[in-house]
């Protein structure tokens, strides 16, 4: 289940995983992004993606996107840093030369399809709930 998309100029949002949504898809409605006023207006809609309510874990699907600019990567590596858990897809060689070079190899995981991205997205958040549940309190080893 999927809740209804957010669309800003440069990117459009899906919230994956019914009532809890587990995953963040954004996909790029822009083929060109290249300069600083787009720049700075794509980092805009990625920081209002960062808040109570939605999800943090984020799948960035490059289908559409043929060309970025230095500055543009910038502020994907900035969103990627402040966000969580990050998976990038459908990334041409020239676009995946330049994640490498700033520096997301690191930072992200590659997928080659959306589909799989969503996948393994979910999987992390499934993880990441198992991971926080199962612990006990101090109170339980007490009793």
């Amino acid at each position: 289940m999927t809740a209804a998309p957010i669309t800003h100029a440069h990117i459009a949002c899906e919230a994956i995983g019914g009532d809890d949504a587990e995953v963040l898809v954004i996909e790029f409605l822009s083929p060109e992004i290249v300069g600083p006023v787009q720049a700075e207006e794509l980092a805009e809609q990625l920081d209002s993606l960062i808040q109570p309510g939605l999800p943090h874990n984020f799948v960035i699907d490059f289908a559409n996107v043929r060309s970025l600019g230095s500055t543009v990567f910038a502020e994907i590596a900035r969103f990627v840093r402040r966000a969580g858990r990050v998976r990038l897809c459908n990334l041409d060689d020239i676009l995946r030369l330049g994640a490498s070079l700033i520096g997301l190899d690191d930072q992200v995981e590659f997928s080659r399809s959306r589909a799989q991205a969503i996948r393994d997205a979910r999987n992390d958040w499934r993880r990441g709930e198992e991971d926080t549940v199962d612990y006990p309190t101090l109170a339980d080893s007490r009793a």
